[in-house]
């Protein structure tokens, strides 16, 4: 079964991961990879026409992705050239043709529809774990892989992706592969990951931290300096975190550590504002204040250059308080200000994750 993907897309734009990649991925999801990729401009139809004329002969699935309002006007044009029916599944010669939107509608459709047509027509079924973790080496990363594959006996499709320190692994296996290869898969890759790992089904971190803090009934309070109010942003982004978020203080200048956060001047004279002492400060006064359960507080160097000292560009201090304790975490980033300042913000849900688990 060979299987192709004709996206039509303004070629003057930049991608940004939103057009026919969610497409793509819930059908590779779905057991039915790409054999083809078809990058069109939609100001050629007649490429278009061409494309869709070399699909028909040479393929058995043809995926057509554009964006959602041209939907009717490219299904109207598929069917005139296939010489059937418009529809949005459409079949031709015993080929298959499916018009889908872009994005996340595009998804949705794959999954809802274009997958349980398929499915009954080819008899596929597939079996998906997923695993989410932070922070976990690329090295430990490729080693548990490896061992997935073994485990798999050549069964399993293993997918891995990873941004800013948040990986993802995909599982994948016919519906016919015995139970007991599937499981010994999925312990080996659990087992391997088993101190990063923050769900095993596909929820962002900071969802699953907002699902926990709802779960354990806790409020929480967020101080940050160098990662900008990044991390408030990723809570405020998960519907119902009001349940659970009292306050996100960004405060950048030292000025404002002492003003808003009660850091001593004597700690940022003696320390710097990059130093477990004022990640501690910071993180404490909030738990002092009475109004959370959890505490949260980020100092660091995003870059390009340093703070004036000669502590290195990635230096970070993540503090997590409680009414018991806080705790402090050191850490060393590497990469752009973007890249550093995008895995604290990871790493920083990671460690809150982990104390209320």
């Amino acid at each position: 079964m060979k299987n192709a993907l004709i996206a039509v897309r303004d070629v003057c734009t930049v991608p940004d991961g939103t057009t026919y990649e969610p497409v793509a991925a819930a059908l590779l999801r779905g057991g039915f990879a790409q054999d083809k990729v078809f990058l069109l401009d939609e100001r050629d139809g007649r490429e278009f026409a061409q494309t869709l004329i070399e699909g028909k002969n040479f393929f058995d699935n043809v995926f057509i992705v554009v964006p959602q309002a041209s939907v009717p006007a490219y299904t109207a044009q598929a069917a005139e050239l296939l010489k059937i029916s418009p529809a949005a599944a459409m079949e031709a010669a015993d080929k298959n043709f499916f018009v889908l939107p872009f994005g996340g509608e595009g998804a949705l459709a794959v999954s809802a529809e274009v997958l349980p047509r398929l499915a009954v027509k080819f008899s596929v079924r597939r079996d998906t774990s997923v695993l989410r973790f932070v922070g976990a080496p690329r090295e430990r990363v490729e080693a548990v892989l490896a061992e997935a594959e073994k485990q798999g006996e050549g069964a399993f499709t293993v997918r891995f992706t990873e941004k800013y320190g948040d990986g993802r692994v995909e599982l994948s296996c016919d519906g016919q592969t015995p139970k007991g290869i599937a499981d010994d898969v999925l312990r080996a890759c659990v087992a391997g990951l088993d101190a990063y790992l923050y769900a095993l089904e596909d929820t962002p971190l900071h969802e699953r931290v907002v699902e926990l803090l709802k779960l354990r009934g806790k409020k929480l309070c967020v101080a940050e300096s160098f990662t900008g109010g990044g991390v408030t942003k990723r809570i405020v982004d998960v519907p119902g975190a009001s349940a659970v978020l009292q306050e996100g203080i960004v405060a950048y200048a030292n000025e404002a550590k002492v003003r808003r956060l009660n850091v001593r001047q004597e700690t940022l004279a003696k320390y710097g504002a990059v130093s477990d002492d004022t990640a501690y400060e910071m993180a404490a006064h909030l738990i002092a204040s009475g109004a959370c359960d959890l505490s949260l507080a980020t100092t660091g160097i995003a870059g390009p250059s340093s703070d004036g000292t000669n502590k290195p560009v990635g230096l970070c201090y993540l503090a997590v308080g409680t009414a018991e304790s806080v705790y402090v975490y050191k850490y060393l980033f590497s990469g752009s200000r973007e890249e550093i300042t995008e895995r604290a913000i990871n790493q920083a849900l990671f460690l809150l994750y982990k104390n209320i688990r």
